[in-house]
């Protein structure tokens, strides 16, 4: 672009000296069209050679403003790209944070809890919304699993009834809402996340997302060690 602003620029130069050159030199000329006079002749011969100049600026100002506006562009698109960059680091850095301080997995319902109330905090700081939902449904018997609801700043907020039938059959009567759910088919928990508004952007919907998906493997490894700890147990008083 640069280039070929430089090569505009070297050619509107060469043309205006070279009309301004025969400009000067016109009246050693002789120049003569048909039977005017020859004063008359230089006269129209000058005006054609100004006419000329007026057209080669008229050009110049025309390519020039065009390249301004691709600049504009280019530079609209540039701080458009930054902004884009900047929220993604900030969401991914969210992103980080939601598991960042789970050291290990949560193996009693306090834990579990926890993990929960945590994570709605981070969806929170994610997405503008007044309150977020968190609920793990059992797909088969469409029984509530565990649930968190949690509002921004503790307000108080009335709570969205809302059953696990119509969020299984992703019914239209929930469009108020924006419900993320979990992208694993072949397990009998499902998790979802409902907000009170839409998201923003694909990349923040994705964010959720892979939330969600996380804190159903969590939920789905906390099942597996709460029970097989309380059979464990079982059968270690029936040993007694």
């Amino acid at each position: 672009m640069v280039k070929k602003q430089k090569r505009i620029r070297k050619t509107f130069i060469f043309l205006l000296m070279v009309d301004i050159f025969f400009i000067t030199i016109t009246p050693f000329l002789g120049v003569q069209f048909f039977n005017f006079s020859k004063d008359l002749s230089e006269v129209f011969f000058i005006t054609f050679l100004l006419l000329l100049i007026g057209l080669l600026f008229r050009f110049y100002n025309k390519e020039m403003d065009d390249y301004k506006q691709q600049q504009e562009k280019m530079e609209e698109r540039l701080k458009e790209t930054f902004k884009y960059i900047g929220s993604i680091n900030l969401q991914l850095e969210e992103m980080k944070k939601v598991f960042s301080n789970f050291n290990k997995y949560p193996e009693s319902k306090k834990d579990i809890q926890v993990l929960f109330a945590h994570t709605g905090e981070r969806v929170l700081g994610i997405i503008n919304a007044d309150w977020v939902l968190l609920r793990m449904v059992d797909v088969k018997t469409e029984t509530t699993l565990h649930e968190y609801f949690i509002s921004r700043g503790n307000k108080n907020v009335e709570k969205i009834k809302i059953d696990n039938q119509s969020l299984l059959a992703e019914v239209s009567s929930l469009s108020p809402y924006t419900i993320v759910k979990s992208n694993q088919e072949n397990f009998n928990i499902k998790a979802y996340c409902i907000l009170p508004i839409e998201t923003e952007n694909s990349n923040q919907e994705f964010l959720i997302n892979s939330i969600v998906n996380q804190l159903e493997m969590f939920f789905i490894i906390f099942n597996s060690l709460y029970y097989n700890r309380n059979n464990d147990n079982k059968k270690d008083n029936l040993i007694t």
